[in-house]
């Protein structure tokens, strides 16, 4: 009998241990995070991301493809309406964020020469829902930041605003290349200034949001590097902090991972408008994309990204494609 009770209970022991392991497994708080999605395409990638049961979402630009050729905002308001269809009933009960891309600027690769960018601004703001306290709704420019404590992680999220003041590019298309001149900025002064303030908070990790690519330097389309001057800057400010640093990235159609020094970027696109088959193919055999912080090979489909922040500061950032298959995953 007494053999009976022990036995039972060493059962009972690994059954409750074993509870309390999966329960710890499932002790994540989960950030999704995309880019480039159309709403004149069907988006059959949220079926993937529901079944991710994240806790938020951040749009990272090209959230809707409303920018015309003659820069008026018309073309933007019916875009925006029908996007509001397209999303899945349930992505609105989850916590949103968002910042813009040119096509959600109004001005394809626009910059602060585009006229009507406080127009945009408001229809931006009004769409994602901000509060109308929020400092957005005065301030020029869609940046902001978030500080979070979560799981015991003192997260400072950061999203930038690469549109709204940034100087014209030395090339009127692509291809474009690093410009010499030093006056010019992604930023500008104001942006930079509650920047250089912000990152200073206390955290154990800093999370920076840019619609455009902060690492890679070999490509010929829109990237910090083009400005050479600012990405050195940044990358300054962010190494001085001396912690972590994650930047999520969106712009490009394709998804790819970079590391440098104390920083990790994830790009991520597109939702729902990758670069064609075809074109994809023939770019990887005969110009494959290589940059020399690029740590794995680009990845070309529908694709979404995952920040799961775990207990004890550590957090996994994840690559999915559109069934919902990991591409790749880095542990921080």
């Amino acid at each position: 009998m007494t053999k009976l009770i022990y036995k039972a209970f060493i059962f009972a022991f690994i059954a409750i241990s074993s509870s309390v392991n999966a329960d710890q497994l499932d002790d994540s708080y989960i950030l999704g995070f995309g880019s480039c999605i159309t709403e004149k395409r069907d988006q059959p990638i949220w079926k993937a991301i529901e079944k991710e049961n994240i806790n938020e979402f951040f749009f990272m630009g090209d959230n809707v493809y409303g920018d015309s050729k003659d820069g008026l905002l018309k073309e933007m308001e019916i875009s925006y309406m029908k996007q509001k269809n397209m999303f899945p009933k349930w992505l609105y009960t989850k916590k949103l964020n968002a910042i813009w891309d040119d096509h959600d600027y109004g001005k394809n690769d626009g910059g602060a020469e585009y006229p009507l960018k406080e127009q945009a601004q408001k229809l931006f703001l009004e769409f994602w829902n901000v509060n109308k306290d929020d400092a957005r709704y005065s301030q020029k420019g869609i940046y902001f930041n978030e500080e979070k404590v979560i799981l015991n992680n003192k997260i400072n999220l950061i999203a930038l605003d690469t549109r709204y003041h940034r100087s014209s590019l030395d090339q009127e298309d692509k291809p474009y290349y690093p410009t010499n001149d030093e006056t010019k900025t992604m930023l500008g002064k104001d942006q930079w200034k509650w920047l250089e303030e912000i990152v200073k908070t206390e955290s154990d990790i800093i999370i920076i949001v840019s619609s455009i690519q902060v690492l890679p330097t070999n490509h010929i389309f829109e990237k910090w590097h083009n400005f050479p001057h600012e990405r050195s800057r940044l990358l300054g400010l962010l190494k001085f902090t001396n912690k972590p640093v994650i930047i999520l990235s969106g712009d490009r159609h394709k998804a790819g991972l970079y590391k440098k020094d104390n920083i990790i970027e994830i790009t991520s696109s597109s939702l729902n408008k990758p670069i064609s088959r075809p074109l994809s193919m023939i770019w990887d055999i005969f110009s494959k994309e290589s940059d020399e912080l690029l740590i794995r090979d680009m990845y070309y489909r529908e694709n979404y990204g995952l920040l799961k922040i775990l207990p004890n500061k550590k957090m996994i950032i994840q690559l999915k494609d559109m069934e919902g298959k990991e591409i790749f995953s880095y542990k921080i």
